[in-house]
């Protein structure tokens, strides 16, 4: 008998308990229709079946021989089948819910603001010195949005920190970090980050997208401007600078796009509530510098950030002319602070995805890990400046992922630091909807880093369910925010290090306030210590070069304040014990300043190093961004202590009278209040 036969014969045995892997019709006449599929799908292994091997073959290799076709045959049929699966099951998840509801709630109409104002009540905004623009990369599908008022989930994991809210006590210093990389345009393709120098540059790279938009076809730029007192000078600044950018349009528009109504400007105020500053749509710049320059002021306080965007995607996100000619719709919000309506980011998000309208920002960076910034604000009408004004900016991702942990000594203490990022919820609005964030800068004291580092530690600009799913499965990232909300809403004053001499009354009393201080410091560092040690194994599984960062940097910090506290309460006891005398006859006091020696016990002083070389670890691999700035900082004064003697010139007491005192104290008391801190 042939091979061919034998084959024919096996096989057909074979198929009456396997079905047809590929899936293929086969004839009656020849049984599973098999050996003509064969020679169909495999002419050449055919050919060579029925051509070279038409001999008598002993049964063992025939039996060899029809076992290794017929494994060849269904791996082949196995990879095609896989293959056509491959490309039959894509799949793609579409929320209906939220568009389902909008498209029953939202008609988008030719909306002429002559006929439907936003409202009629006046608003007013805040806004940074120098602009540095940071664009925000798209997501790769807009229109999929996250749900409004998204509602969030309870987590799986029950050790997972539930987010606290943004309540944060204020810190009062102010930081100056370095920089490295400003004063130069920097354009990195996909990195979402771009950086300029001042407005000017921000106002170039805004011409170039309106005429991105033209390019597409008529388009409606829509200007959002806060309208809080913090705004108000960079306001008329910017509307300067907004005349350019049609200047530039007008200069770069070689094909004429904008003209005969092709671009078209609305400007709107908002604060609590929202003004449209212009009637109508126009093409007029005078009429929208014009408009802009009659923002009014809101004393509110409040601004309505994203309801406003949410608004203004209903009333023009498909406009049309008197004529019929739709509009592409582009926003931009001129801000310095987050918004008081951050529930409402996700709707404004879905608004503006559905009707494909990109959301850019002109804002102020976030600052690294805290919420308020500050700012000096003077009032128009009475010329009174007031200090310190706190302003609502950050942080730059969902919750805060930084500890507030003071540094004992002389220097900055970092409390604003720029992270390098907008806030998270503008940042997110630009971002998913295809928009720019244009980040700025907070004058010359406080200034960024470089975008192309900063590029890989991007916060995770996710829904707020998003972050708090992939947090319950991240035993680091629960880590890193339990140890963040404790130090920030319980860390404690900071003790003195200079304290009278031991032969003055009050050294008791001095000494044992600041050791209780201390105590307190030391007991919110051992609780948020726990979770981060805990959490030590899974390190070096953590895929986040951010992530990695605010983990050693956190580690290391505790620790080195740990031993800080074990080594300020020891100096304390061998002072009480022991009490040195004053070398130096002008000597009054005594000043614990840094020293090598960690004196408590072996144990600190093995814990003393464990947390140096976290910090250099934080140093070495996380060059040039905030983490190592804040490393160093903790790295400059050793962890132990040491007493010195020193001089503390005495407070010098009034020579005036009883009766001059009393006098003096009536007058201040008659004296007018002084004006309360406006609301920015």
């Amino acid at each position: 008998m042939g091979i061919r036969a034998v084959v024919r014969g096996q096989l057909n045995a074979r198929l009456d308990s396997v079905a047809n892997p590929a899936g293929v019709e086969v004839e009656e006449s020849e049984p599973r229709g098999l050996i003509r599929w064969l020679d169909e799908r495999f002419p050449q292994l055919s050919q060579w079946l029925g051509g070279r091997l038409e001999i008598e073959l002993p049964a063992l290799a025939v039996s060899v021989g029809v076992h290794a076709v017929f494994l060849l045959i269904l791996a082949t049929a196995g990879y095609a089948v896989h293959r056509e699966r491959q490309r039959e099951f894509q799949t793609q998840v579409v929320d209906t819910s939220i568009a389902n509801e909008l498209n029953a709630k939202v008609e988008f109409q030719d909306l002429d603001m002559g006929d439907k104002p936003l409202t009629q009540t006046p608003a007013a905004g805040s806004f940074a010195p120098q602009l540095a623009p940071m664009t925000v990369t798209p997501p790769p599908a807009a229109g999929s949005g996250a749900a409004k008022n998204v509602a969030t989930p309870p987590s799986n994991n029950p050790s997972a920190p539930q987010l606290a809210s943004l309540d944060i006590t204020r810190a009062s210093s102010v930081a100056v970090p370095s920089a490295s990389m400003l004063g130069q345009n920097v354009s990195i393709k996909g990195s979402g980050l771009e950086h300029s120098d001042n407005v000017e540059g921000a106002v170039d790279r805004l011409a170039e997208e309106v005429l991105r938009h033209l390019e597409k076809g008529r388009t409606l730029v829509v200007w959002a401007f806060d309208a809080s007192g913090s705004l108000q000078v960079e306001r008329e600044r910017l509307s300067k600078h907004i005349e350019t950018v049609y200047k530039h349009i007008n200069q770069l528009d070689g094909k004429d796009l904008s003209q005969d109504g092709g671009l078209l400007t609305s400007v709107v105020a908002f604060g609590h509530d929202r003004k449209a500053m212009t009637t109508a749509p126009t093409g007029n710049t005078e009429e929208i510098i014009e408009a802009i320059n009659a923002v009014p002021l809101d004393t509110t306080g409040v601004e309505t950030t994203f309801g406003t965007v949410a608004e203004i995607v209903h009333r023009w996100g498909r406009f049309k002319d008197k004529q019929g000619n739709a509009y592409h719709t582009m926003v931009i919000v001129v801000t310095d602070e987050v918004g008081d309506d951050e529930s409402r980011l996700e709707e404004a998000i879905e608004v503006a995805s559905r009707a494909k309208v990109p959301v850019y920002v002109l804002g102020s960076q976030a600052l690294f890990g805290r919420v308020d910034g500050y700012m000096n604000y003077t009032d128009p009408k009475t010329k009174h400046t007031f200090y310190g004004v706190p302003v609502r900016q950050g942080p730059e991702s969902v919750a805060l992922e930084q500890i507030k942990l003071p540094f004992w000594y002389d220097g900055y203490q970092y409390d604003m630091l720029d992270s390098g990022f907008g806030p998270y919820a503008l940042s997110r609005m630009a971002r998913a909807t295809g928009g720019i964030y244009f980040l700025a800068r907070m004058g010359s004291e406080r200034m960024g880093f470089d975008p192309v580092r900063m590029r890989e530690y991007s916060p995770d600009w996710v829904s707020r369910a998003q972050y708090e799913s992939a947090l319950s499965k991240n035993p680091i990232r629960q880590a890193v925010l339990a140890a963040a909300q404790l130090t920030q809403q319980r860390m404690g004053p900071q003790p003195s290090l200079t304290f009278p001499s031991m032969d003055g009354p009050e050294f008791k009393e001095v000494m044992a306030d600041n050791q209780i201080k201390v105590a307190l410091t030391a007991s919110v560092v051992d609780e948020a210590l726990g979770p981060i040690m805990q959490a030590a194994k899974y390190r070096d599984k953590e895929p986040s070069r951010r992530w990695q960062a605010h983990y050693d940097l956190i580690r290391g910090r505790l620790l080195a304040m740990k031993i800080r506290c074990y080594e300020y309460n020891w100096a304390c006891a061998m002072m009480k014990k022991d009490a040195p005398k004053f070398q130096n006859a002008n000597s009054n006091a005594w000043k614990l300043v840094p020293s090598v020696e960690v004196r408590y016990s072996d144990k600190a002083a093995a814990a003393a190093k464990q947390a140096k070389d976290l910090l250099k670890r934080v140093i070495s691999e996380h060059p040039n961004t905030p983490w190592a700035l804040l490393a160093q900082r903790e790295l400059k004064d050793e962890f132990g202590f040491q007493w010195v003697e020193t001089y503390v010139k005495p407070i010098e007491r009034s020579k005036e009278s009883d009766a001059a005192r009393e006098e003096k104290k009536k007058k201040m008391m008659n004296m007018p209040k002084p004006p309360e801190p406006p609301k920015l």
